[in-house]
């Protein structure tokens, strides 16, 4: 049988309330994917997002493998995918980010090709748009993102192992269309100040571990305001996490999950998040998760 590769990618939490575009946090929840090259593309399917995605050639998975590489190396002549994937699709959760990280690293991989991190971001930021959840799912743990002449240069911090973060993912699909749109494209000189002083409080929260700095480092001027309107259930969901003893709490990427982190009294936190969002009518699920110290992970050829 033919020679594959199987790739392994965190979910991942971008923003972390200041962070626009820049900070997020890999997950220690996963997209496996094994791959070979075939005469045909076909995609098996298990997990989140099953009923969801497109199982044939317009899969993120199979355009990444394909797209990145167009003009300069071989097309690959089929794909034969099989899939397991934890992350839940739409939520804010990083999925795209790590269908794009490892369909480009299996793309790579079935052309022989060798390819350091930097570059697979590179090819990775004009299918997903923006580098935080990137680089999150490649490199893991707490990664700072920074645009630099149209490319990405990435920071990364340790977590502190006592963190966790605790989940509210609603059930339904977020409508992240509509909450980009809500984003101010010209901040007041004011929030933008404010939030760059929680973006610095972010990384001495994270380098020093001070969890008495995180509460103050996941507020929000710049975006959540307007997601806000798009995600009734947002500040009552962030206060009661917080109510309960989370650290602090934020909308995980574009939303719709809140995520909270928190270093006790996590089943306090999850429920209180539950019942904040139900009073608006919102279900949901809870997840508690550590944060992904491994990005993505190539694993070597084996015969699929």
């Amino acid at each position: 049988m033919a020679k594959g590769a199987a790739v392994r990618v965190p979910a991942s939490s971008a923003n972390l309330g200041p962070g626009f575009d820049v900070l997020a946090l890999a997950l220690d929840l996963h997209l496996t994917v094994e791959a070979r090259e075939s005469s045909k593309t076909t995609i098996t399917w298990e997990g989140e997002g099953a009923a969801e995605v497109p199982l044939n050639r317009k899969n993120l998975i199979v355009r990444a493998a394909e797209e990145p590489f167009a003009g300069w190396s071989r097309p690959l002549t089929g794909l034969d995918l099989r899939v397991r994937n934890d992350i839940p699709i739409g939520r804010g959760l990083g999925s795209s980010a790590a269908a794009i990280v490892g369909g480009i690293m299996l793309g790579a991989k079935l052309r022989g090709l060798r390819m350091p991190s930097q570059r697979i971001l590179e090819l990775a930021i004009p299918l997903e748009g923006h580098g935080d959840n990137l680089a999150a799912a490649l490199y893991g743990g707490f990664c700072i993102a920074v645009i630099e002449n149209g490319g990405v240069r990435v920071h990364r911090l340790e977590w502190p192992a006592r963190w966790r973060a605790v989940l509210f993912i609603p059930n339904d699909v977020s409508p992240t269309h509509v909450a980009r749109r809500l984003v101010p494209s010209r901040p007041t000189r004011e929030d933008a100040v404010f939030n760059l002083g929680r973006v610095a409080e972010w990384v001495l929260a994270c380098s020093q571990k001070d969890r008495s700095l995180v509460a103050s480092a996941m507020d929000d001027r710049m975006h959540q305001p307007g997601r806000a309107r798009a995600y009734l259930y947002l500040d009552d969901t962030i206060a009661a996490a917080k109510q309960a003893g989370a650290l602090g709490a934020a909308l995980s990427g574009a939303g719709g999950s809140v995520i909270a982190v928190a270093d006790r009294n996590l089943a306090a936190v999850g429920n209180a998040m539950i019942r904040a969002a139900g009073l608006h009518g919102v279900k949901g699920s809870l997840a508690t998760l550590r944060a992904s110290a491994a990005g993505a992970t190539l694993k070597k050829d084996r015969s699929l």
